[in-house]
């Protein structure tokens, strides 16, 4: 790297060689101090190459890409050794390198790990009336992602809700995170985001407005990738810090994607690593290293809006995201949904680095206990698999991945379009609802 004022603390994805080269061109004409570096491995690009700049140039660096028309696909900054996302913009509001606040100190549970149990929710949910309508698409009945009501023969709306506490300290990162996590539902049910309203319990003794400014903007940076608008929102004050969106997005009423539908002898598709329990819980404690927090960053930060695009591409026949109720939870309201039994292999299970060694040290979220207690009727494992590797399967998940089932031949294909995806079991006539964890594939 050539002589800098400074190191370097900001990179930009460009996803192509070419545009990372005109982007560099332009910048180092302005007299920028800027280089072409490889792509660190915590940061995802699709060419390897990456550009490296210093974040005080941040505002300079804006203009100039305008200019080109060019913008990039994710930007990262260096903080406390951990690439985290942001945007250019916010670089020029913070010029500081540390995050303003630790957001996991002050909560008791993080992300999607703060659920109330299946069990819990199911137990209170019985016997509530139900308000049903000819138009309503899908319910609560299956315990699907979103709910569905039909505009006209041509047109559905979907209406989701999300919200959590934090699960990683900076406040940009945790309002990418649930504002992604939140739009996920729209994808699972074969549809495309609209429109998101913010919701917000903000303890303005706690934090100052600032934080909120970073959350909102993180949160802002997700809905616009996802081509979507802010239409508003509802802020409280209250004893905990929570964000989340409440989503719409439309689909066609022929071609929504449900939990439900699975046939025997589906293979079984994943399409992001599992572990962002056992990581951000590894890493409240100062166990995690900055690499694999990265890591876990950026795949919870991950639309999947491409994975959702490649699932489009084939003939899926049931499609679930995976989150708080970890792979099996979710995977077992797929089986019941379908009136078959689903078989997950451990071994094939992609795993986040450093989430195994997480539950090693006995770094497990509560929400994995949660898991584990609600499932007990629901969920077998054999002898010979490994207890870590059950700890990943009840791993509550944060905007986790699509859980697919589908013919082998279209699981293949799911796999060459996405390189972070996995055939990790199939489906069965078995006991209707249930998991049965083997340790191999072949098993």
């Amino acid at each position: 790297m050539r002589g800098s004022r400074q190191p370097h603390d900001l990179i930009l994805v460009f996803g192509t060689v070419q545009r990372v080269m005109r982007a560099e061109r332009a910048a180092r004409q302005h007299g920028l101090d800027i280089d072409t570096v490889p792509a660190p491995r915590t940061v995802s690009s699709e060419c390897g190459v990456v550009l490296s700049a210093c974040a005080v140039d941040a505002g300079q660096l804006a203009s100039i890409l305008v200019g080109l028309g060019l913008q990039p696909s994710a930007t990262y900054r260096l903080r406390t050794g951990t690439w985290l996302p942001t945007t250019l913009d916010a670089c020029q509001d913070d010029a500081t390198s540390e995050p303003v606040f630790a957001l996991t100190r002050r909560t008791a549970y993080g992300g999607c790990g703060a659920k109330l149990s299946k069990g819990l929710l199911s137990s209170i949910l019985c016997g509530l009336q139900r308000l049903e309508s000819e138009d309503l698409l899908v319910g609560i009945e299956r315990a699907d992602d979103a709910g569905v009501i039909r505009v006209r023969d041509d047109l559905a709306v979907i209406h989701t809700t999300d919200f959590f506490p934090p699960m990683v300290d900076d406040p940009f990162s945790f309002g990418r995170i649930a504002a992604t996590n939140a739009l996920s539902d729209v994808y699972a049910m074969g549809g495309e985001p609209l429109g998101g309203m913010n919701l917000v319990s903000f303890p303005l003794t706690e934090y100052p407005r600032d934080v909120l400014r970073e959350i909102l903007r993180g949160g802002l940076s997700a809905l616009e990738e996802a081509g979507a608008v802010l239409a508003g929102g509802h802020t409280v004050e209250g004893q905990e810090l929570l964000y989340g969106l409440a989503v719409t997005g439309t689909v066609h009423p022929d071609r929504i994607w449900r939990n439900g539908g699975a046939r025997p002898g589906d293979l079984l598709v994943i399409t992001k690593p599992l572990g962002t329990g056992l990581i951000t819980t590894a890493a409240k404690a100062e166990l995690a290293s900055p690499e694999a927090l990265a890591t876990t960053i950026r795949w919870m930060s991950t639309l999947n809006r491409d994975a959702a695009a490649a699932v489009h591409q084939i003939e899926a026949h049931a499609v679930t995201d995976v989150t708080g109720f970890g792979l099996v939870g979710h995977g077992a309201e797929m089986a019941e949904a379908s009136d078959l039994e689903l078989v997950l292999a451990v071994d094939a299970l992609p795993r986040l680095p450093g989430a195994v060694e997480a539950a090693a040290q006995g770094l497990v979220p509560a929400g994995t206990a949660k898991n584990r207690e609600s499932l007990v009727e629901q969920l077998r494992a054999d002898a010979d698999v490994d207890p870590l590797l059950v700890d990943l399967a009840l791993d509550p998940q944060t905007s986790g991945g699509l859980l697919v089932a589908c013919s082998a031949d279209d699981a293949a294909a799911l796999i060459r379009r996405l390189p972070g995806a996995a055939i990790i079991g199939h489906t069965r006539d078995g006991e209707p609802g249930h998991v049965h964890l083997v340790e191999s594939l072949g098993g």
